[in-house]
């Protein structure tokens, strides 16, 4: 009986396939029959999607808001590259198990450099069935299985394409469909060159944080150059006494043992001092390295406040200038990008050497209350003018001598705390000092 029952099995299963995919179109068809609101679509365009600056939070809202509110079986989304002359797809809504995902047009392909030249969109049926566009064109949007195609256009360049597939109604696209969706594509197409700009925009800061960073490395050379020699010094030193002891038979009379003893203490004076060089060579080649704008849970304030301070010690000990540190021991942590951390401090640390001019101090407080945690950031420098403190976190603008500062420290420094959840102020007085306010969320205790 149950070998009968294995050819049974078998016809079950390569048609029920088939049944499910039969069943699920003809249910689609007749469910989604109603009509969509065009003011639903407009509102969620203008208020959920348009609104968002994120460039990979955009495109992405865009294909699934229209796949959803229009009721679609696929959206494309394709984007210009300018590195590769084509037209990659950026975000898309597909079937399970579909082949499109690598889908790119060629700036100068058939289908892209038609639009491109015309810079009209196109339907496969509907409206503009008496002018559709040539049969190779058409083969390559049967290809795409798109109903509708919008060029996305922004100051007469053609920024990227918009394809939409059939309604799971069955139903074609109207031209009422066409009066809303026209303006929203010219719209969406500012939005992603925006999103696109502001995208770069990120990438330009990230890239002059870590040249600004960089430089300044360079000025610590002094100081690093003395925290390394200094220990190797001394284990060079102890293993040279040892071995200038034994030529001159300091050590005669001496057992073996105690011989052993002796080399023992000096290998472990040795261990000491060369741990010391590595710590330093290793805080410094981290700190070098580029910010991944990866957000982690679990980040210590103090300790990268901590790390910051070693880098920057030996100078401030020739600078004249004391730092005077308060780190509760049972500080909540924060979620937060751990280099991006170590570069806030370095800036405004640094900044508040700078503006110290002969000796003087530096307090930094940590402190929580609620769900915040609390940096200050205090100096007794020559301070800062009111005129001037409503422009230090603008792009460009300093207070250095010309030369010595490039005005992209503090807006850069602002720009990496509010991508870390965090806020920045700053109150001053000429010729008392100034006071740097960070505060960060705390991370939830449950969460912790």
């Amino acid at each position: 009986r149950w070998i009968a029952l294995l050819p049974s099995v078998f016809v079950i299963v390569l048609i029920l396939r088939p049944l499910e995919n039969f069943l699920r179109s003809v249910t689609d068809k007749f469910l989604f029959q109603e009509k969509y609101d065009y003011k639903h679509l407009l509102r969620t365009f203008s208020e959920d999607v348009l609104t968002v600056i994120e460039f990979n939070d955009l495109v992405h809202l865009t294909v699934n808001k229209l796949a959803e509110i229009l009721k679609l079986e696929n959206t494309l989304l394709f984007l210009y590259d300018e590195d590769g002359e084509q037209y990659q797809l950026a975000a898309s809504v597909l079937p399970e198990n579909s082949d499109k995902i690598s889908i790119v047009l060629k700036e100068n392909g058939t289908f892209s450099g038609y639009m491109r030249k015309r810079k009209k969109y196109f339907m496969l049926n509907g409206v503009r069935k008496g002018k559709k566009p040539p049969p190779n064109i058409m083969q390559e949007l049967q290809k795409l299985e798109t109903a509708l195609v919008i060029p996305l256009t922004h100051h007469g360049e053609m920024v990227g394409i918009l394809s939409l597939g059939k309604k799971k109604s069955d139903e074609e696209f109207t031209q009422d469909d066409i009066d809303v969706l026209l303006p929203l594509a010219k719209t969406l197409s500012i939005a992603i060159t925006n999103a696109t700009l502001f995208q770069e925009l990120s990438k330009a800061q990230a890239r002059a944080a870590q040249r600004e960073k960089m430089a300044v490395i360079g000025t610590l050379s002094a100081g690093i150059n003395h925290e390394i020699c200094n220990p190797l010094g001394i284990a060079r030193g102890q293993c040279e006494m040892f071995l200038l002891n034994i030529a001159e038979g300091v050590y005669k009379g001496k057992t073996q043992k105690e011989l052993l003893a002796k080399a023992q203490e000096i290998m472990m004076k040795v261990i000491h001092e060369t741990d010391r060089a590595t710590l330093i060579t290793r805080k410094l080649s981290s700190f070098a390295k580029p910010a991944t704008g990866e957000i982690l849970d679990d980040i210590s304030l103090g300790k990268e406040v901590k790390v910051v301070i070693s880098l920057l010690e030996h100078d401030l000990k020739l600078d004249n200038i004391t730092i005077n540190k308060e780190i509760p021991e049972d500080l909540p942590n924060i979620s937060a990008d751990r280099k991006q951390l170590q570069e806030i401090f370095f800036n405004i640390i640094r900044n508040a050497v700078q503006s110290i001019k002969d000796a003087g101090e530096i307090f930094i407080r940590l402190s929580s209350s609620g769900k915040k945690v609390y940096v200050e950031i205090e100096d007794t420098g020559v301070g800062i003018s009111k005129s001037e403190l409503e422009q230090i976190f603008d792009p460009f603008y300093t207070t250095k001598d010309p030369g010595k500062g490039t005005g992209l420290g503090l807006y850069i420094v602002k720009q990496i705390i509010e991508k870390n959840k965090g806020k920045i102020s700053v109150r001053s007085e000429l010729g008392k000092g100034t006071t740097f306010l960070l505060i960060f969320d705390a991370i939830e205790s449950d969460k912790r």
